[in-house]
């Protein structure tokens, strides 16, 4: 599995503190099957700001490490990007980095409230030739509540990344039902860890791909782990199946 959403770094947001919390993530996350992922700190007000060289600087940091203690993990920069105005200037600022350099980036939406210019930034997004990758969404209220939501910013073009970890409940079970039908509808294109920590919100992937696995078959949840995931890292278009309409 190529995983597309990780807080890995140790340091700078609510993932791990020292760099030995970091490995330890970094071998379970190996033990769990996934080979490559993409290290997405937090890009909101609540931590500092982190300049998509300075993330650069130590993303390739900890791979050294990671290759000192052999523990094989390929690492590629990103970040999670709270939605708001004016993500577009700071990518071309440097301050936000897409997903490896690519045109996708990792777009986190309110998780109580529906920002009403969700619609208007996602637009102002594909302008600049970026694909939205809407992270978790089985976690918004207003989703759960109405998935129609999501599937309007999926025929708008925006893609959605499904935590692993959601299918097994460790979000709750309204994140958990929310996420069966998200899936069941064709409205995820990619699935990821969301992991944090070995204590803080651990990876559960295997029995989360399990999980997928029964309810869609090992086909679409390859599509959703290695595909999909390989056209984001390479910066390729892929041709993502178009929702199910049967709301």
């Amino acid at each position: 599995m190529i995983d597309t959403h990780l807080h890995i770094l140790p340091g700078v947001d609510d993932g791990p503190e020292t760099i030995q919390e970091s490995l330890a993530l970094a071998q379970a996350l190996v033990q769990e099957s996934i080979h490559s992922a993409i290290v997405t700190p937090h890009y909101n007000d609540e931590f500092p700001p982190r300049s998509a060289a300075e993330i650069q600087e130590r993303v390739n940091v900890l791979q050294q490490e990671l290759e000192r203690y052999n523990i094989p993990l390929r690492l590629f920069v990103g970040h999670e990007a709270l939605i708001r105005p004016g993500l577009v200037e700071d990518i071309q600022a440097g301050r936000l980095a897409t997903l490896n350099h690519s045109r996708y980036l990792l777009l986190e939406l309110w998780y109580s409230t529906w920002l009403p210019e969700t619609e208007r930034v996602i637009f102002e997004l594909q302008g600049y030739g970026i694909v939205p990758v809407i992270a978790h969404p089985e976690r918004y209220r207003a989703i759960q509540k109405d998935p129609a939501r999501l599937a309007a910013l999926v025929r708008q073009g925006a893609l959605a990344q499904l935590t692993t970890s959601s299918l097994i409940g460790m979000q709750g079970n309204t994140a958990r039902h929310c996420a069966e039908v998200l899936l069941k509808r064709g409205l995820i294109h990619c699935m990821a860890s969301d992991a944090h920590g070995l204590q803080r919100r651990p990876p559960g992937v295997l029995l989360g791909l399990q999980r997928a696995s029964a309810l869609l078959g090992q086909g679409h949840v390859y599509q959703m782990t290695e595909k999909c995931p390989a056209s984001i890292v390479n910066n390729e278009v892929f041709n993502f199946a178009q929702p199910n309409k049967r709301f």
